[in-house]
Parts: structure tokens; C-alpha cells; sequence
């Protein structure tokens, strides 16, 4: 296993924030584990705040130029995304279809 350095500073602030992700996801966490954790959740983090102040051409174009440098993984993962995405846009349908002939879509409460 791969060893790191950082500072005490660093080291306290992590240790003093474990109680919060453990009160969060309600599980005591190791604190190798909890560490491990971290650092897995912060590209995405990051990521999602850049991207997300991102406009959708530009996002189309990063993500045309990634299928272009890497066509399989990016195409695979495109038409997996799609096939789920039509499949809860069926299921959408078909519980609105429900919704207006009056028979109650599970997971709704009427009020």
C-alpha cells in the first residue's frame, strides 16, 4: 500500500471531520477507510463544480474530443447511459398513462 505525507495541520482537520461523514452516512468507518473515502470523493467533487458552471456545447465538445482519443470506453459508456436513461423515460410514460386512467403509480401518496 501507497504511503503519503501531509502536514499535522492537514492531518488534524481530517481527523477532527471524521465524526461528520460518519454522522452522514451512519457508519463508523475505519480510519484508513475514511481517508481512502476522501480521496476518492474529491475528483468527482471537483470535477462537478467545474463542469457544472460548464455551457453544453462545451461539454459536448470535451466530450466528442474524449471519443475521438478514445472511442470504445466512450461509446460503450455513451449507449449504456442512453439504453438507462430510455428506460426511466418508459417508465415515466407508462406511470403517467396510469396516472390518467386513475390507477395509483407505486411510490406515490395522493393527498
Amino acid at each position: 500500500m501507497t504511503q503519503i505525507e501531509i502536514s499535522d495541520k492537514v492531518y488534524d482537520q481530517i481527523a477532527a471531520f471524521k465524526p461528520v461523514i460518519e454522522s452522514i452516512l451512519e457508519v463508523s468507518l475505519e480510519f484508513d477507510r475514511y481517508v481512502e473515502l476522501l480521496l476518492r470523493l474529491a475528483p468527482d467533487l471537483i470535477l462537478t463544480d467545474v463542469l457544472g458552471r460548464a455551457d453544453p456545447p462545451a461539454l459536448i465538445r470535451a466530450i466528442e474530443e474524449l471519443a475521438q482519443r478514445n472511442p470504445k470506453p466512450v461509446y460503450t459508456y455513451l449507449a449504456e447511459e442512453l439504453r438507462e436513461g430510455q428506460a426511466m423515460v418508459e417508465a415515466e410514460k407508462k406511470a403517467d398513462v396510469k396516472r390518467r386512467f386513475g390507477v395509483r403509480v407505486p411510490g406515490e401518496y395522493k393527498a
